[in-house]
């Protein structure tokens, strides 16, 4: 992978040389292996490369063939299909890279060509003999791509911290994407906090021309097509193949592969499967990695009947032979991450995956798989199910599944809660779900934004995710999800962060063609044999062992701990006089009266949602100091 960088002037004027190479130099931390760039008539591009696969070796970037210019951060995982395609020899096919591959794509089949990708991309190409541009972004999000428009300038750039350091480009705070953020900061989205900078959406393919942007999708959960097979080994079978492609062709790197373990469904389906492919191919995988803390005297392993995913974490690791890294931030480094500029970072609350980053690094480690993006697709719970059976008139088969979910016909009142917000609730129309949501979060924290802020820009208060409400289809509901915008937050900032580390983030299960596969079969199968995702643990096979499952409590336990320990380290901050810099976003009283109520002895759940909205306000003072012209 890589990062690239681009500007055109659509009026032809030149682009300033020495601007253009400043912004190119804030990217390179992405570009271990050299950067480089071109200058042509009222434009410019700039790449900065990062070999992980063997064919990334022969990467000349920008990429100058007959009046087109493509700058390309990809890593394509159907470049065997593709060369079938446009029928390019077996004896060139190791030494041609996947810029070279989507270059040749596009002389075929012209923007269309983006259809036919499979992997992680973000690319733009520009077309001299019409004086276009064509920005993509792949399916799922996994590379960013802002773009920024000013007048007759278009730019474009795998990091944000390039247009700010573009002389004279800088772009202002939007403060009303600052307003959305304060008033739902647990609402991740792939957003922008810069005026006039957006991300390109994935799954989106944009055109810049003198007539304007053109805004285009090359794909959509909506459109995938329904699969039906006679027999459910069939479903297993096709699920098996598809996940062992997409891992399989996930670890086609020549550097070191670790992977993400938590005891769950998704990174343990990903680990056991990577760890038998490379133990295929000669290979192993390096480590393993998780948030959960090692097991001590502070975070015991629970007693008889309890379960505790560092148990199932072991498990696997005897199974693989591998050794675990377990997860060892403290306050200090969520502290650190409040600091950190959150307009070029992104907002997601992932700061324990720093330490991931900082221990893989250390060991060489290249590519680190994730089972990130599972839950809205391979191992998608029954979020919307119930309602689905109950507008179907599925009577025996919800009861079945209210009875398992509440634990039983001796807990009546869990099985009537269930029923009505499982079943009966997303049924209603969005006024009466609103009111009795099991969501509402009524009587939260008192929030520490200046209303007037929020006044000013009365659209923040709407611009919360897609799937802010459960609807009785399923199906639906992975769609929503999809759309959400938080794959592609959390995504973002993982390129953001571990950039600095050599470090590339693979996600198997969000694979387009296993998505396609996923969101194309029928609800039935959400819930077999008393159990959800039984079809995910059956494609798997025996390599998967019993007991799975987020029985994450010791993590927890960690994690309240080191939200206290951060929460003293600011009020210790604030009596030594932080803080007393005034921010026209906040209520600066309440706030600093906020940043004095530290707990002394374990933080409970009130003082955790204090705690949430005080980060956020923390994370906004820090934006003031850095950006606002009065500060």
């Amino acid at each position: 992978m890589s990062a690239i960088l681009g500007c055109v002037h659509l009026d032809g004027a030149p682009v300033d040389p020495q601007a253009f190479q400043a912004a190119l130099s804030a990217l390179d931390h992405y570009g271990n292996h050299g950067r480089s760039s071109t200058l042509l008539d009222g434009c410019a591009f700039g790449h900065q490369r990062l070999d992980i696969t063997a064919a990334a070796a022969f990467e000349s970037q920008p990429l100058e063939e007959d009046g087109l210019v493509l700058v390309a951060d990809a890593i394509l995982d159907n470049r065997e299909a593709l060369c079938d395609q446009l029928g390019i020899e077996r004896r060139c096919r190791g030494t041609l890279p996947d810029s070279r591959l989507i270059l040749l794509a596009y002389r075929r089949w012209g923007a269309d060509c983006v259809r036919r990708l499979v992997g992680d991309f973000a690319f733009a190409l520009w077309d001299a003999h019409d004086r276009s541009l064509l920005c993509a972004r792949d399916h799922i999000g996994a590379r960013p791509l802002y773009c920024l428009r000013q007048g007759d300038r278009f730019c474009f750039a795998t990091d944000q911290r390039a247009f700010r350091a573009w002389p004279g480009l800088s772009p202002a705070i939007d403060e009303s994407s600052v307003a959305a953020f304060l008033l739902s900061p647990g609402d991740c989205h792939d957003i922008s906090f810069f005026r006039d900078v957006y991300p390109l959406p994935p799954g989106r393919v944009l055109r810049v021309d003198q007539q304007g942007l053109t805004l285009d999708t090359h794909w959509s959960p909506e459109e995938a097509a329904s699969v039906r097979y006679a027999r459910r080994e069939d479903y297993v079978e096709h699920f098996h193949e598809l996940l062992m492609q997409a891992v399989g062709d996930r670890l086609d790197v020549t550097e070191g592969v670790g992977s993400h373990l938590s005891g769950g469904l998704d990174s343990s389906g990903v680990t056991v499967l990577a760890s038998q492919l490379m133990q295929d191919r000669g290979r192993r995988l390096d480590s393993c990695y998780t948030w959960s803390p090692p097991v001590s005297s502070q975070y015991p392993l629970p007693g008889a009947g309890r379960r505790d995913e560092r148990e199932v974490i072991a498990r696997i690791c005897r199974q693989e032979a591998l050794e675990c890294h377990y997860g060892t931030t403290t306050g200090a480094d969520f502290l650190a991450y409040l600091e950190r500029d959150m307009a070029v970072d992104g907002t997601v609350d992932v700061f324990e995956e720093l330490g991931v980053m900082r221990v893989a690094a250390k060991r060489d480690v290249r590519v680190m798989l994730s089972g990130w993006g599972g839950d809205e697709s391979a191992t998608f719970g029954i979020r919307g199910y119930p309602g689905y059976l109950l507008r179907r008139g599925r009577w025996g088969k919800l009861l079945s599944l209210t009875r398992e979910a509440a634990g039983g016909l001796r807990r009546p009142r869990k099985m009537a809660r269930f029923f009505w917000q499982q079943g009966v609730v997303p049924c209603l129309p969005d006024a009466l779900f609103e009111r009795y949501s099991p969501y509402d979060d009524a009587g939260g924290p008192t929030p520490l934004y200046r209303q007037a802020l929020i006044e000013r820009f009365p659209q923040a208060a709407i611009r919360r995710g897609a799937a802010w409400r459960i609807y009785p289809d399923p199906g639906r509901m992975q769609c929503l999800l999809m759309h959400h915008g938080h794959l592609g937050s959390r995504m973002s900032t993982w390129a953001h962060w571990s950039a600095e580390h050599g470090l590339l983030y693979r996600y198997p299960l969000t694979d387009r063609r296993l998505l396609d596969y996923t969101l194309g079969l029928p609800p039935e199968l959400l819930w077999e044999q008393g159990q959800p995702r039984r079809l995910y643990r059956d494609a798997i096979g025996q390599r998967l062992p019993p007991g799975l499952g987020k029985n994450d409590n010791a993590n927890e336990r960690k994690r309240m701990a080191i939200r206290e320990e951060c929460w003293r380290l600011l009020a210790s901050a604030a009596e030594r006089q932080a803080f007393q810099l005034p921010c026209e976003w906040l209520e600066m009283a309440a706030f600093r009266e906020r940043l004095a109520q530290a707990p002394g002895g374990g933080m409970n759940d009130a003082q955790l949602s204090d705690f949430i909205s005080l980060c956020s306000a923390v994370q906004a003072w820090h934006l003031w100091r850095r950006y606002m012209p009065s500060a």
